[in-house]
């Protein structure tokens, strides 16, 4: 029986080989193994170790990466190639299997090949051969949950019912590509197109990734600092740890806030009211100033503010951690961000640090200033604009 299963799934990867730029569809390659869809989901998950859907955009990514390595065909040429209609939506899913934008994986050193439990990989003389069956256990039908097995039709239903909603969903999103001379010519008339300041941003905007990530890198590369537990003012003046700002995660984000009195502060925590809930799913975020809790609060409400805010008015804590001036043109707190860990000991570290300026990546504010005529033309930023 598993002999059979692995030459009906040997036929389907044959399949989809040789249909890669086409339109694949669950329900069809179900067609091509000879198996109902539900049972087919099941079978080549066992046999490949990955879902059909998740096989073939590995394999079109692969080629993506190879392309990426080996010519000089645009990132956007690249994304078409793959099946994307979107440039945009090529690079996030790009970047969350390769860890890197595909303008960096470019001149980066690194393999095409994404992990496979199959053994099954693009190369450009042609695919490698499946391996082995991945989990030959899953075919047993006892293993299956009573509900699959004594009702498997209603669950094929219902995964058709899911997959042509999440399909038609995505349709809306990214457009599936239109293949043939047009799309070829547009794009050899964009290619055509680019000027070469054009070509020197582009190549700007790529050392500017490198750069960016090079800076990840080393920020790993940095020693932990051991902190000690400091004890703040929450904005209800009662005492708050340092231990009890992560929560129930093991990260902190902390920005130093120099308080009221910097407008360049206040617009940087503006821009975190629409980031915290996202943030906050990952890591703790709390925003740490000089300013008394009571100065705190009635700030943080006048700006509907929606992060938590603790003062560090009493304690050391900003000067230990070097966001504090004492001579200079600033003298005082600085602006910046520390990012803590939380070990399940108790112990708590200091991961990385950086300071706030004017067109850093904090604030988008800047970024868009930068591209207009003339830039931000002294432009400073205020607490309340007059409307014209």
């Amino acid at each position: 029986m598993e002999e059979e299963y692995v030459a009906a799934i040997s036929d389907v990867l044959a399949y989809v080989q040789a249909h890669l730029d086409e339109e694949l569809t669950p329900r069809q390659l179900a067609v091509v193994a000879c198996f109902s869809e539900h049972h087919f989901h099941r079978i080549f998950r066992a046999v490949v170790g990955e879902s059909v859907m998740d096989h073939i955009r590995r394999l079109r990514l692969e080629r993506a990466a190879f392309q990426l390595k080996t010519s000089r065909s645009s990132v956007f040429s690249v994304a078409l190639d793959a099946g994307y209609g979107a440039q945009e939506a090529f690079t996030r899913i790009f970047q969350a299997y390769f860890g890197l934008a595909p303008r960096v994986f470019r001149q980066a050193h690194g393999s095409h090949l994404l992990p496979a439990a199959s053994g099954v990989h693009f190369f450009p003389e042609g695919f490698t051969p499946l391996r082995r069956m991945v989990h030959p256990e899953a075919l047993d039908a006892d293993r299956l949950c009573p509900a699959h097995r004594n009702w498997p039709a209603e669950f094929e239903h219902g995964w058709e019912e899911f997959l042509s909603v999440v399909t038609g969903f995505a349709a809306l999103i990214y457009p599936q590509r239109v293949r043939g001379t047009h799309n070829r010519e547009m794009e050899d008339q964009m290619m055509e197109a680019m000027t070469d300041i054009d070509k020197e941003i582009d190549s700007l905007e790529n050392e500017v990734e490198l750069a960016k990530q090079r800076l990840i890198e080393a920020r790993k590369r940095r020693p932990r600092e051991e902190i000690h537990d400091y004890v703040f003012k929450g904005v209800a003046d009662s005492e708050v740890r340092l231990f009890e700002l992560f929560g129930n995660k093991d990260d902190l984000i902390l920005v130093h806030n120099m308080g009221t009195g910097c407008c360049h502060c206040t617009m940087w925590a503006d821009g975190f009211t629409g980031l915290v809930p996202h943030l906050q799913d990952r890591a703790a975020f709390v925003v740490c100033s000089p300013d008394k809790p009571e100065v705190q609060r009635k700030f943080a409400e006048k700006r509907n503010w929606n992060f938590r805010m603790v003062s560090a008015h009493d304690n050391s804590f900003i000067r230990d951690m070097g966001f504090w001036a004492d001579s200079g043109p600033y003298p005082g707190p600085w602006p910046g961000v520390s990012t803590f860990h939380r070990d399940p000991d108790g112990k708590i570290y200091r991961v990385a640090k950086t300071n706030f300026s004017p067109s850093d990546d904090f604030c988008a504010v800047w970024a868009f200033l930068d591209m207009l005529d003339g830039g931000s033309n002294g432009w400073e930023p205020k607490y309340i604009y007059k409307e014209r």
